[in-house]
């Protein structure tokens, strides 16, 4: 195999790949990218069994051929090259990869195996699926992804459950849900959708799965593919394809989770509430991290308002009031992960929010009827005062 390519553009499926490579054992076939030669292309595919990418970029093809060398090796030898600087790749029959800079004296051997022992892991054929504008797809991870478990004694929580269901010709609803029992993200959208049979679908998306498929939305394509094959859902773009197996749980009734809207509700600055917080937690600790929140309502004399509150016993207290004149349901005090409340303020890209609490053992629901938070729901469990 030999190809002439240009460093940035070499850099891009290098870059995607590096999640799904194994980047702790340096000579594991699944700490290899392969790579091969076809009409005009460079194909790199990774894989560690459970999620298999394939991306491709454009070079001149002088010698067919394929090759398998470490993944992350390459990439860190690519990276550090002058940019736009043209180079050289190829592989001889010792299985070796050289890279070469046109016109410079940089040489780089790299060591690499047989390409005939990567795993041939790709699920073949068509599946049912839709295809659709990757943007909304790119903000509905962002604000679900967040939650998703870490957790891996409970496998259903570990990643985000997407649903998707008819919503009229041409259309689909498409929802997001992720939790690991302390919050809950839901984010719900009507997307125009072609090459849609109507058909509902429901998976469970692996939390690295779903992180590995921001990589490839962060392209310049402008569609998202999504196909349902055998245990696999499968992620297509122009230049790559994602294969995730579906995590086979099954996902909390989530609906049982979201909270009555009729609670005591009140609209303040999504900045001014995040910077509050940040401010009074700045004596939190790992053992002493809960924010008091008070609501308290207007009155003839004053205005209604929410106060934050952070006491920490060795190191002191930290107190914010934010001003809410139309607030008038009855003083309520609740305890929270103040980590959880920014965390949503940071998915949430609205200039207003919406909050709602019932009573201290009631979960929190945060929401927004502007355009950015358009069909998100954010629930926070509540922590003892």
């Amino acid at each position: 195999m030999r190809v002439a390519i240009d460093k940035n553009a070499l850099s891009i499926p290098l870059y995607r790949v590096q999640g799904v490579v194994d980047r702790k054992a340096a000579h594991n076939v699944l700490a290899c990218v392969h790579l091969a030669t076809a009409d005009g292309k460079l194909t790199f595919t990774a894989t560690d069994y459970d999620i298999t990418l394939t991306t491709d970029v454009a070079a001149e093809v002088l010698e067919p051929g394929s090759a398998l060398v470490n993944g992350r090796d390459v990439y860190d030898v690519v990276r550090v090259l002058p940019e736009g600087a043209s180079l050289e790749l190829s592989s001889d029959d010792s299985n070796r990869v050289l890279l070469q800079m046109k016109g410079g004296k940089g040489r780089y051997n790299l060591n690499g195996l047989a390409p005939e022992e990567f795993p041939d892991v790709e699920e073949e054929g068509a599946g049912a699926g839709l295809t659709v504008d990757k943007g909304p797809i790119q903000q509905m991870l962002a604000q679900t992804l967040f939650s998703s478990s870490k957790d891996e004694s409970r496998p259903a929580l570990n990643g985000v459950l997407l649903e998707i269901e008819p919503a009229g010709e041409g259309k689909a609803r498409v929802t997001m849900v992720s939790t690991d029992g302390h919050r809950l993200s839901k984010v719900e959208r009507e997307l125009a959708a072609t090459d849609y049979d109507g058909t509902s679908h429901r998976a469970i998306v692996h939390r690295r799965g779903a992180h590995e498929l921001t990589r490839i939305l962060e392209g310049s394509d402008t569609f998202l593919r999504i196909e349902l094959v055998g245990r696999n859902i499968v992620f297509t773009s122009d230049q790559a394809r994602l294969q995730v197996r579906q995590i086979e749980e099954t996902f909390p009734e989530y609906q049982r989770v979201l909270p009555d809207t009729s609670g005591n509700a009140v609209l303040l600055s999504r900045a001014a509430f995040m910077g509050a917080i940040k401010r009074v937690t700045a004596l939190a600790s790992g053992k002493n991290n809960l924010l008091r929140m008070e609501l308290t309502p207007a009155t003839d004399d004053a205005s209604g308002a929410m106060t934050l509150e952070m006491v920490h016993a060795d190191r002191g207290d930290a107190h914010e009031e934010i001003q809410l004149p139309d607030y008038g349901g009855p003083k309520v005090a609740v305890g929270f992960n103040p980590t959880y409340l920014l965390e949503v303020c940071g998915v949430l890209k609205v200039n207003d929010l919406q909050v709602e609490v019932s009573d201290q053992f009631s979960p929190c629901l945060l929401h927004s009827k502007e355009p950015g938070g358009s069909g998100a729901m954010f629930v926070v469990m509540p922590m003892r005062l």
